[in-house]
């Protein structure tokens, strides 16, 4: 992956070169952009408190935290939970086929990729994905995978399964997770630090 230079990222008029960046660190969300780079209020914010890409995800993280926590103390009606579901649902599901993922996706799951797998891992995996969206509805578990064998993620998957958090509970892990995720593709990416192009 390769990011423009911070400023001229977060200063930009380009919403279509933005979203790029934004896609790249999450996954294609419509509801990540309207919370982000669609929100003028927010965007003023990243340019007066966010010096990078590690601060501008720190924001995106304490945004989507509130509105999950607002959302709950409004319950179920509010539309945002279809906001939330979108931004958590972009993200693909764990062991999914190489052909679904993103390029950043495919790099951090390779390691649940591997087709040598005995097809009693690879259904196991898809049983608690599905296990997991029935408890869940409009949720997908997301972990930061960060190297971890297919053991111990089946390991988390089946804890957080059993764990009887709430819808909302599991939403803000999700959250997390997804924050943490670009974290590490910003750490792992590579920086233009040429002029702005955009």
């Amino acid at each position: 992956m390769c990011l423009p230079d911070y400023s001229c990222f977060v200063e930009s008029d380009n919403l279509t070169e933005q979203t790029k960046v934004i896609d790249d660190l999450f996954e294609p969300s419509y509801s990540i952009l309207r919370f982000t780079l669609r929100d003028g209020m927010f965007m003023q914010n990243a340019k007066l408190h966010a010096k990078n890409y590690a601060e501008f995800i720190e924001l995106i993280r304490s945004r989507l935290l509130n509105i999950c926590n607002n959302t709950e103390q409004i319950g179920p009606s509010s539309r945002d939970v279809d906001h939330l579901a979108d931004i958590v649902g972009a993200h693909p599901r764990l062991g999914e086929s190489a052909k679904k993922l993103s390029a950043s996706s495919k790099k951090e799951q390779q390691k649940l990729q591997n087709n040598n797998d005995p097809i009693e891992i690879r259904e196991m995996i898809a049983k608690l994905n599905n296990a997991y969206e029935k408890k869940y509805p409009g949720l997908r578990f997301v972990v930061f995978v960060n190297g971890r064998s297919r053991p111990q993620i089946i390991r988390d998957m089946q804890r957080r399964i059993e764990s009887g958090n709430s819808w909302f509970e599991e939403a803000r892990i999700a959250i997390n997770e997804l924050c943490d995720i670009a974290q590490d593709r910003v750490s792992k990416g590579k920086l233009q630090s040429l002029k702005c192009k955009y």
